[in-house]
């Protein structure tokens, strides 16, 4: 809960441009985050060395790329934990980071998607040929962000059980056999080359990371045009009301109900606007297929057995192999 506790403290912050983002202001959402969720109760030592850290940048970049937690490892942690090994904890952290602000975002897309919520909004915009056509955008948002769901969750929890959890297991078989420094060093830095090559961190695998990376942002952009239409139907939903209200209103003062004013109960919305975001949807739609189908296809090909485990896990039901032609592993 923790995490979860720092994603809602820091999006706001993290939206922005990196050079308006304050670090300072960041460490009081962590500490805030700590006192908000059961982390609070580990070591005080522990949560006094856990710090913010921001990734140099060159420009261009957002809050949400060179945001970083590190960990002040002092002597003699700092025998095993040396720079280069929390180099490469940095970079397992920010990818976690990446796939936990994906999952963020589709759940906070969800909790405004949900379906009794949906339902209301369908019925409030009424039949007409802009209610339906927004109507019909909503349902295709929904099964985008479901599609979208799906892979990040799955592949969430094969980083959680399969990846960290596993290798966790393995370290401290190995860490309790140790019969000397060397020999649990030798034990750590084993525990971390299995954890960034399950996580697709090495060169090796950098064609995958890169559609992963493709892939999370078209989570993104889902997110920004599903607020967007969202607020769209919304204030349809309002002007209509509005209209009504005057409507109500003028009846009961003796004067015409209805006049020329109130033939658009959409506001400033309009069909053009509906057919922006189809045209939108239908690019992020078109564009995960890709980089999904890709991705798939180059699962089986791995050579640890884990690697292809997590295509079983994304394509249990055979769905994809049915809609894009994935290869089965041997």
């Amino acid at each position: 809960d923790f995490i979860q506790a720092l994603l809602d403290l820091v999006s706001p912050d993290l939206g922005e441009r990196a050079g308006l983002v304050s670090a300072y202001k960041l460490s009081g959402a962590l500490e805030a985050a700590i006192r908000a969720s059961n982390a609070q109760f580990d070591e005080p030592d522990m949560l006094r060395r856990l710090r913010v850290r921001m990734m140099p940048h060159a420009g261009g970049e957002r809050g949400w790329d060179v945001f970083s937690l590190e960990y002040a490892a002092a002597m003699p942690l700092s025998t095993i934990f040396t720079p280069a090994v929390m180099e490469k904890y940095l970079r397992i952290f920010n990818f976690l980071w990446r796939l936990k602000r994906v999952h963020h975002d589709l759940s906070v897309a969800w909790q405004v998607m949900k379906p009794n919520l949906m339902t209301q909004l369908e019925k409030k915009l009424g039949t007409g040929s802009l209610g339906r056509a927004l109507v019909h955008e909503l349902r295709r948002c929904q099964r985008l962000r479901n599609e979208l769901s799906h892979f990040a969750t799955n592949l969430q929890t094969y980083m959680m059980f399969e990846v960290l959890e596993g290798s966790w297991v393995a370290f401290e078989e190995e860490m309790e056999a140790a019969n000397g420094l060397d020999e649990l060093i030798a034990a750590h830095d084993k525990y971390l080359e299995k954890i960034l090559r399950l996580a697709l961190l090495e060169t090796q695998s950098e064609t995958l990371f890169n559609k992963l990376v493709e892939i999370f942002e078209l989570c993104h952009a889902f997110k920004g045009l599903s607020d967007r239409l969202l607020d769209a139907a919304r204030d349809a939903v309002n002007a209509k009301e509005l209209a009504q209200l005057r409507v109500e209103q003028r009846s009961a003062a003796g004067e015409w109900g209805r006049t020329e004013r109130d033939g658009s109960a959409g506001g400033a919305l309009d069909l053009r606007f509906v057919e922006h975001m189809h045209q939108q949807l239908g690019a992020v739609a078109a564009a995960y297929s890709k980089h999904l189908d890709h991705f798939l296809n180059l699962l089986p090909v791995q050579k640890h057995v884990d690697l292809r485990f997590l295509s079983f896990r994304l394509d249990f039901s055979e769905f994809y192999t049915r809609k894009l032609g994935v290869s089965k592993p041997l």
